[in-house]
């Protein structure tokens, strides 16, 4: 079995993170998610269609999200839009908490504190 690469799964759980936080605004699809996502943590979090769709489809099967594919005007082609899922709200919740938890941590560790 392939030992779990502590960063990777870091990033993963990040990942998770921000994409539950980012569709609990409003339900979107895969391009304005990663444009979206980019602006508002000011480049700090620029995804790519190969790390994205695999996260989406992991929250998928979990149940966070569920998809629809939606036309958005007259003769565009169809997108897949994601939206949270009532268990995909308490799971934001959840992460919310455990991030603030070690993010305060951390920042006592660095000596950060405001």
């Amino acid at each position: 079995m392939r030992q779990k690469d502590p960063v990777s799964e870091l990033r993963r759980g990040a990942l998770e993170l921000a994409l539950l936080a980012f569709l609990d605004n409003e339900p979107s699809f895969g391009a304005a998610i990663m444009s979206g996502l980019a602006e508002v943590t000011d480049g700090g979090l620029v995804l790519t269609e190969g790390a994205l769709y695999p996260a989406l489809g992991r929250l998928e099967k979990k149940g966070v999200l569920v998809a629809d594919w939606r036309k958005d005007v007259a003769g565009q082609r169809a997108r897949k839009y994601y939206t949270l899922t009532a268990t995909g709200k308490e799971r934001l919740s959840s992460l919310r908490d455990a991030w603030k938890q070690l993010a305060s941590g951390m920042q006592r560790l660095f000596g950060d504190e405001d």
